[in-house]
């Protein structure tokens, strides 16, 4: 017998659900461990969507078809299934060009037992492809905006304190919860506790510095030496070689401003403009000792990483040479800049 609509999850997935029907999703999972289920497995379905940055690379045909594969192995004996698989390529192509929004709700309450109410604590691991950006709610509806080639790793226990742990970039406005503090880990070593805040990491496990930058509420930064206070405005620079942290009245709106797709360099040496490019595209640079202390004053608006190179060459005199490197079976891009 059928327990949950299909339509239903669809657009909690999508963000289009309104508040009841949300709470009517909840509500059919927290009761129903066969609707828990299979809210995940069309979860699953709806992860080979992909966000618009790359819908233009993907083969929409073949996309398709590998997710009626993924749809193929839900059988349900007493349905047709064809028609229910049909029925849901048709939804799923429908929003295939859309951002992935929401964090499953599955998260929360397949994290208790329906039959003793035991609780269990939940790990997901949430990635942004190079170059996209993730916006996703979590069970404790904190905010999370991930920037290109960073991962987030979470562990729910409603009963403990919430923790983060981060290797990349990512802006969070975290819901109140003075009974449950919220923890960010950094692939540095810091530790960063908030209550109910919105701040900025930027942690790199390549670069030698870590980013902390408050825009409202208090944080509280340890790194297993020190412990600063952080007020709004103020950004700490942690360096992972002295082991060193550094209090700044940071830019803000500059800092953030990749949250809304936009890359802003003012007053930046080239060498750290092409770090900072590198990081989000998941590129390397190589750039001529004559053009790292260039200084670039630029902001890019939903750039790709073309058209962020090709407004680079056309206001500083270089060229770029690009050279595939194929490293243990990976791919990557390397890109040399030379000085015309």
């Amino acid at each position: 017998m059928k327990v949950i609509d299909d339509n239903l999850i669809v657009k909690s997935l999508s963000g289009n659900a309104d508040d009841k029907d949300l709470e009517d999703l909840k509500q059919t999972i927290a009761t129903s461990e066969e609707a828990a289920e299979e809210f995940l497995e069309i979860k699953n379905i709806w992860d080979a969507a992909v966000s618009p940055e790359v819908a233009d690379e993907i083969d929409t045909r073949d996309s398709l078809e590998q997710i009626l594969e993924k749809i193929c192995m839900r059988t349900e004996p007493e349905q047709n299934f064809w028609n229910k698989a049909a029925h849901m390529i048709v939804k799923v192509a429908a929003v295939l060009s859309l951002p992935l929004m929401l964090l499953s709700i599955y998260l929360y309450y397949s994290g208790r037992n329906s039959n003793n109410n035991r609780i269990i604590a939940m790990h997901q691991e949430i990635k942004a492809m190079p170059g996209s950006l993730v916006h996703t709610l979590l069970p404790d509806s904190t905010e999370i905006w991930i920037n290109g080639g960073s991962c987030i790793k979470y562990c729910h226990r409603p009963d403990s304190a919430r923790l983060i742990d981060i290797e990349g970039e990512a802006f969070f406005k975290v819901a109140k919860d003075a009974e449950h503090p919220f923890r960010v880990r950094t692939a540095s070593g810091l530790d960063v506790v908030a209550l109910g805040t919105e701040f900025n990491v930027c942690s790199y496990a390549t670069d030698t510095l870590t980013t902390i930058t408050l825009s409202e509420g208090s944080v509280r930064v340890n790194d297993n030496l020190s412990e600063s206070i952080m007020q709004p405005g103020q950004t700490i620079v942690y360096n992972t070689k002295k082991k060193k942290g550094t209090l700044y009245l940071g830019n803000i709106e500059k800092i953030i401003s990749w949250r809304d797709g936009n890359l802003a360099f003012n007053n930046e040496m080239l060498k750290n403009v092409y770090k900072r490019i590198g990081q989000i595209f998941d590129v390397t640079f190589e750039v001529d000792t004559r053009l790292e202390n260039v200084i670039l004053y630029a902001t890019f608006e939903n750039a790709s990483l073309d058209q962020i190179l090709s407004l680079i060459k056309k206001s500083t005199p270089l060229s770029y040479e690009i050279v595939e490197n194929n490293d243990k079976g990976s791919v990557t891009k390397r890109i040399k800049v030379k000085a015309t």
